[in-house]
């Protein structure tokens, strides 16, 4: 899908691309609310930012870019949040709730941290080239290379010599 300087109104790029950030964004949370805020994190940094976008790169590298900085930092603030909430459970009285377990088909890429995970899953499931996976998440291109190789080396020994990775 090739977008022109002109074609850059919010409410075009939003039709446009709404559909590849949900499946993107999809892949870092699991639940429908935390997919529901970082879809619309994601759509609010990119009309707060989209007059800036000075056509380096295509739209759509630039918007990847975009939602994969703001999935990593949502991801972030999940993890501050459940740290000061554990934190501070000391001091409230102890909640009977039956823990849910996580889905265990995820649980292996739980083991990898988010630039790898991000990596991985842009290289692995969009299919983008390491070049492309470079420009969107602003690295070098052997940072790419290396966090891939160990994020594949991570699932294998976690899937056993058996996992098709």
């Amino acid at each position: 899908m090739e977008v022109t300087m002109a074609d850059h109104s919010f409410d075009r790029v939003y039709a446009d691309f709404k559909g590849k950030v949900w499946s993107l964004i999809a892949r870092y949370v699991r639940s429908q609310a935390d997919r529901e805020d970082l879809f619309q994190e994601v759509f609010l940094n990119i009309h707060r930012a989209l007059s800036r976008f000075r056509g380096e790169s295509s739209l759509e590298t630039w918007i990847y870019r975009v939602a994969v900085n703001t999935s990593l930092n949502f991801i972030k603030k999940q993890k501050r949040y459940k740290l000061i909430t554990d934190a501070l459970s000391a001091f409230r009285p102890i909640e009977s709730e039956v823990p849910v377990e996580p889905d265990l088909d995820l649980k292996p890429l739980e083991k990898l941290n988010p630039q790898q995970r991000t990596i991985l899953l842009l290289a692995e499931v969009e299919e983008k080239k390491l070049e492309e996976i470079a420009q969107i998440m602003n690295l070098p291109l052997g940072t790419v290379k290396s966090n891939l190789h160990r994020a594949k080396e991570i699932l294998r020994k976690e899937l056993g010599e058996n996992g098709k990775i």
